[in-house]
């Protein structure tokens, strides 16, 4: 699955507010589980992953991290001699909330002239579900053939599974590739998606 921001960035590179703690808290995740060998605040391993070197910039480092404990997104706790950093439920939800956020459809160097087909019949009792849904295809740039019927050139099985997972609608939601499509929805999707 491919979202707009891969990899970790220094803490010295400029963020907007709260950017910086949003990386953090996804740098972590990489980590998974951090184990520092020295008692809070010297995280060697912390301050390494985000390129922490001065005074100043380990300061800052842990105020983000003691904001991320009082919000219970992250947990610091004694375990043996070792000081131990995890990533809570509420910290796993968040992040997967800043994945869905980011996500995008990669597009391929060559179109290989398959169409993804997108079809979904989702009960009333799952409207909002299925409204969140529409929108986040939407917003992907997978083009809405009619009311529940989607469509992209390119391979967006994962993100679709994900985002529909996301929403608890999964089950309703079925992925077709198909060869041929109708000729004038294909020459109008071509234009749209600048195909050649």
């Amino acid at each position: 699955m491919k979202t707009k921001k891969q990899g970790i960035k220094s803490i010295r590179d400029n963020y907007s507010k709260g950017e910086l703690a949003k990386e953090i808290l996804k740098g972590l995740a990489v980590g998974g589980l951090i184990i520092a060998s020295f008692a809070l605040p010297n995280l060697p391993q912390v301050f390494h992953l985000f390129g922490v070197k001065t005074s100043r910039e380990r300061y800052k480092m842990n105020r983000i991290l003691q904001n991320l404990e009082k919000q219970k997104l992250i947990d610091i706790y004694e375990k043996g001699e070792d000081m131990v950093m995890e990533i809570t439920e509420r910290g796993k939800k968040r992040i997967l909330k800043y994945k869905f956020d980011e996500i995008v459809i990669a597009r391929p160097k060559k179109w290989d002239e398959y169409w993804r087909m997108i079809i979904f019949d989702i009960p009333e009792r799952y409207k909002k579900g299925r409204d969140a849904l529409t929108k986040k295809l939407k917003e992907m740039e997978i083009y809405p053939l009619q009311k529940s019927v989607f469509i992209c050139p390119f391979d967006c099985r994962n993100e679709v599974d994900f985002v529909s997972e996301f929403f608890d609608v999964r089950k309703f939601v079925h992925y077709f590739v198909v060869k041929e499509i109708d000729e004038k929805d294909e020459n109008f999707l071509r234009r749209y998606y600048n195909l050649k």
